[in-house]
């Protein structure tokens, strides 16, 4: 029961970050390190004009990963309205988080 609690107020947490985004997409990470205290948090940003030009969520805590003992990632998207969407990792950044030893677990959609 705490757990889910618990992970409740992660989801929260991470669709508040992601409601914070210019991009079209809004996707947001939590960085976790290994005893599960949420360490770091981004959401994607713009930096090109050109589409999928920009910073993803997961990137920016891939880069302070190993400064911040990051072990495992959170990504969340949410719509418009704020309703929760589905997301996965693009494979570059699923790539590299294998690369790093880093787990990427994603928030589902919510159901109707």
């Amino acid at each position: 029961m705490k757990r889910k609690l618990r992970d409740r107020q992660f989801i929260l947490r991470a669709a508040a970050k992601a409601s914070q985004s210019k991009c079209n997409a809004k996707i947001a990470a939590l960085g976790f390190n290994p005893s599960g205290q949420c360490v770091a948090k981004a959401f994607n940003q713009k930096r090109f004009l050109r589409k999928g030009g920009g910073l993803h969520a997961e990137m920016i805590l891939m880069r302070e990963a190993r400064r911040k003992g990051i072990v495992s990632i959170l990504l969340c998207r949410v719509g418009k309205s704020g309703d929760l969407l589905p997301v996965d990792p693009c494979p570059t950044c699923a790539q590299k988080a294998a690369e790093l030893g880093i787990k990427i677990f994603t928030v589902p959609a919510e159901e109707d």
